[in-house]
């Protein structure tokens, strides 16, 4: 692939596109469902959580059980399967709308999504480190997080209109981009070495980092907060704050927008490349800023809070892709643990933060995820340290499982 100006080239033209159609689809598709299932079929706070907690549960579940299926076939072709695949399980739905449907067509689109972003970032990373793999792994996720921006307020605006014109859109968001993926094919080819059946031949030494296990228990505390944020804080917001559809939407799009800039940030720093301080240093930082949630009253507080989130959640994100593909032979495996671990995260934090609204209040949620994160940020510390000293960004990385 070309390196320098065009950079954005060959297969990074696929991915980038299609990563922000499928992230606008998945946004509408995850807040439209949750008004679908609380306004049309009276589902409370608890139910609600599971709901977001259901998806996350089947996309875990499809990154394990999935991985080697997906990883037989050629990116583009998991990709597609995924695409079509969601389209038809949500627009049964559409045909039969009901409470368990919801739940049956959403376990399916979270199972299905396995063969989409774990094949993406391995294709994506193949080939680069250094410099270079943090600018594409910027780029791509700068892509998915405006897809992001966009899909919160949208799918707001949309349930304000009609509660499954949300899912509506997302079928068809489906449907676009698995003929772009599919059109594709015409005029981007696979770079040597990017065949699935060449992933054995890479290089067959592990050159991975031990930052790669600190970073993935920092991105499983941050996604912790984001199931909280975007499972049961609308929930509170519409509840007990009196905020509408299109309110709720907005300040969800600030923390995406918030994440974006860091995305965007991160694409041209590397100072922070194996910089052992700055891992636990994040988790406090987000412990910091999520007990201050706990005081916010009205939209404008939670909009402040969730901008330093969201920049939280971009490095941390970028820490834990970064040093679980860099060096690694296995990046396909790699990504699937990284988003297994992400993934896993926003689980607890949707199940235990919906049970814990709804038995106390918003407060305590933040409170308890706050001192979560300070007890992680210990233990990724005991874990940086305890080790021997990791090399310097560009320096070759010692073989270490």
């Amino acid at each position: 692939m070309p390196r320098g100006s065009g950079f954005i080239s060959g297969k990074m033209a696929v991915i980038l596109p299609s990563a922000f159609i499928n992230s606008l689809a998945v946004g509408c598709m995850s807040l439209g469902m949750l008004f679908v299932v609380k306004d049309l079929f009276g589902a409370g706070p608890g139910l609600v959580a599971s709901l977001g907690a259901l998806w996350s549960t089947a996309y875990l579940i499809g990154c394990i059980v999935l991985r080697v299926p997906a990883g037989r076939l050629r990116p583009r072709t998991a990709m597609t399967v995924m695409l079509l695949g969601s389209a038809a399980a949500v627009s049964a739905f559409l045909a039969y709308p009901g409470l368990w449907q919801a739940f049956a067509s959403y376990a399916c689109f979270g199972l299905l999504t396995a063969f989409f972003w774990p094949p993406v970032m391995g294709w994506l990373s193949k080939g680069y480190e250094g410099a270079e793999l943090n600018r594409a792994t910027s780029l791509f996720s700068f892509s998915w997080s405006i897809g992001g921006i966009i899909s919160s307020y949208m799918a707001g605006l949309l349930s304000e209109r009609g509660k499954l014109l949300p899912i509506v859109v997302a079928v068809a968001l489906f449907i676009v981009n698995a003929a772009f993926v599919t059109v594709s094919r015409l005029f981007v080819r696979y770079d040597a070495g990017e065949e699935p059946e060449a992933a054995d031949a890479e290089a067959a030494v592990d050159r991975s980092t031990p930052l790669r296990y600190p970073a993935w228990l920092g991105v499983f505390l941050v996604y912790a907060v984001m199931g909280v944020v975007i499972n049961v804080f609308p929930v509170f917001a519409s509840d007990e704050l009196g905020m509408n559809e299109s309110t709720i939407g907005l300040a969800l799009t600030i923390r995406a927008a918030a994440t974006t800039v860091g995305f965007l940030a991160l694409g041209r720093l590397t100072f922070w490349q194996f910089k052992r301080a700055a891992i636990p240093a994040l988790s406090i930082a987000a412990a910091v800023s999520v007990g201050l949630l706990a005081a916010a009253r009205n939209a404008a507080g939670f909009a402040v809070g969730f901008t330093v989130v969201g920049l939280l959640q971009a490095m941390v994100y970028n820490n834990s892709l970064f040093y679980g593909v860099s060096g690694a032979p296995d990046r396909d495996k790699r990504a699937s643990v990284h988003e297994s671990v992400l993934t896993f995260g926003q689980i607890s934090g949707s199940v235990s933060g919906g049970f814990v609204y709804q038995a106390l209040s918003m407060p305590p949620v933040f409170v308890g995820l706050a001192l979560t994160l300070a007890a992680g940020a210990a233990a990724q510390a005991v874990m940086v340290y305890a080790g021997r000293r990791p090399p310097r960004a560009g320096a070759p990385i010692s073989r270490r499982s």
